[in-house]
């Protein structure tokens, strides 16, 4: 009798029109910048501590959010499993047989039910299997999985993770999931994890094959300087694909993890957050009215200052690991002369031009690079893509593999002064060889580990040039500066060319 009421009332919530916070040009998301809680007690008490901040953060928004999204790996543990349903009408809340689901899993059905808001967690699921050539001797398949729950506690879409990082324990399923709902507030989301935003499969077959403008991504990240940062990956992903993007990260900045926002593509960031100032994280919610069609929106976003400066940064990421192979070139920081350079790696030529402003007597925090990238990146896993790539980017000295490095910070004040470079002009163009399967994306980055807004840059493409190289057809794509800057790290062309790879190794 009672999941039947339950039912009943979550189908009149569905029919009710004022469930939702939605208006006809927006609704309003929320994403879980979250530290989830990963000692101090057993498997059980941490995941009790994870689900009650998860359910406070809920009851902040305060009924105001169409859709509330938590990041990757901050839930339950392995120890802690729980069977995931397949999408249905029927809402878990309160619903005690028929499924082999962790009360944490019922519990946030019912926090879904009381705000009225659609809620994306990530969870381990446990799948049985009866014992054939695909179960594993345990006799349960173990998925890093996406769920998606309804106003009224119902499961309406669930994702198995495809692209595993170092989780050699987990299993993917026979065949790539495509995960994609509808709501009651007239928007189709569709929805993946992580290290899936690498790849073809599924994240941009999401926007390319099925044409979706509204996509989630879970994550657990750890950055990569000078071109992969949490924050600066999400903000040009949205841009390259003009869509919204709603990013929650998990909060364990002392891990390099960090990187939440959420994106309304060439607009650039709604709103954002990378922890950088702390070691323990944090457990924040960043609400945002998102524009229900990104690609008629025009106007550029500004956001206030960001709090964090290079010098309280104190994350500990990951550095890309070929700088040796790129064409490069340091930069003579000059005091305000023009400068003009042009690079070329195999079939990728890069054009520079930039003017810089130095203070008198000061040595630079950073010096610079142009480099040009034409290779196959390797990923922990037996994973590849291309990377065709052309950019500046920091330096903490004269050599190549400082890059990326970000400057030291001194244990007591130096009697050297160390001042910014001001940008007063900064562009980079390149001809990129066209594929059927790429994307090409701008990668900038400031001091605070932000990618700049719309505001600051001007990102142009065309299509169909005659490149260079071989009469090839080329898309030239030009990234120019718009106001002076200091402080930048990186600024950048990035393109991900996704299938290219060859089994021989050859790209």
């Amino acid at each position: 009798m009672c999941g039947k009421l339950w039912s009943l009332l979550h189908l009149l919530c569905l029919a009710l029109a004022s469930c939702g916070a939605a208006s006809d040009e927006y609704y309003t998301a929320g994403v879980a910048e979250f530290r989830p809680a990963l000692t101090g007690g057993s498997s059980e008490q941490l995941l009790q501590e994870n689900l009650s901040a998860y359910l406070e953060l809920i009851e902040a928004a305060n009924g105001t959010a169409d859709i509330l999204v938590f990041p990757e790996g901050t839930l339950n543990s392995q120890l802690q499993l729980t069977a995931v349903p397949a999408p249905s009408r029927r809402t878990l809340c309160h619903i005690t047989t028929g499924y082999e689901v962790h009360d944490f899993l019922r519990q946030l059905a019912c926090a879904a039910l009381v705000a009225h808001s659609y809620l994306v967690v990530n969870v381990k699921e446990r799948e049985n299997c009866a014992p054939d050539n695909d179960c594993p001797a345990r006799g349960y398949r173990l998925y890093n999985t996406n769920v998606v729950l309804d106003r009224g506690g119902a499961v309406v879409s669930r994702y198995r993770k495809w692209n595993l990082y170092l989780e050699p324990q987990l299993n993917r399923t026979r065949a790539p999931e495509y995960a994609i709902f509808n709501t009651d507030f007239n928007v189709t989301f569709g929805h993946f994890i992580c290290f899936d935003m690498l790849f073809y499969t599924p994240a941009q077959e999401l926007v390319e094959r099925y044409d979706l403008q509204h996509l989630i991504v879970s994550n657990m990240f750890k950055s990569e300087l000078p071109f992969l940062t949490a924050s600066q990956l999400q903000q040009g992903w949205a841009w390259a694909n003009n869509v919204n993007l709603l990013a929650a990260g998990a909060s364990l900045p002392h891990g390099g993890i960090t990187g939440s926002g959420i994106y309304a593509g060439r607009r650039g960031a709604l709103v954002r957050r990378m922890v950088g100032d702390t070691a323990t994280g944090e457990r924040q919610l960043l609400l945002a009215r998102v524009p229900r069609w990104p690609r008629l929106e025009s106007s550029a976003l500004e956001l206030d200052a960001e709090r964090w400066g290079p010098a309280q940064l104190q994350l500990e990421m990951l550095q890309q690991p070929q700088l040796e192979e790129f064409n490069s070139w340091q930069v003579p920081l000059l005091n305000g002369s023009l400068q003009q350079q042009r690079l070329c790696q195999a079939d990728l030529c890069c054009d520079f031009e930039l003017q810089t402003e130095l203070e008198a007597a000061a040595r630079t925090t950073y010096n610079y690079r142009l480099g040009v990238f034409v290779g196959q990146r390797r990923y922990e896993e037996e994973e590849y893509t291309v990377v065709r790539l052309c950019g500046l980017f920091a330096c903490r000295n004269d050599s190549i593999l400082s890059c990326g490095l970000l400057a030291e910070q001194p244990a007591e004040p130096s009697p050297e002064p160390r001042a910014a470079v001001l940008f007063r002009r900064l562009r980079v163009a390149g001809e990129f060889v066209q594929r059927p399967r790429r994307l090409l994306m701008p990668s900038t980055l400031s001091g605070a580990l932000y990618a700049l807004q719309a505001t600051e840059i001007d990102w142009s493409v065309r299509p169909d040039a005659e490149g260079a190289w071989r009469g090839e057809l080329v898309t030239q794509v030009q990234l120019v500066l718009k106001k002076s800057h200091s402080q930048l790290l990186t600024f950048a062309i990035y393109g991900n060319y996704f299938d290219e790879y060859a089994a021989d190794g050859q790209g």
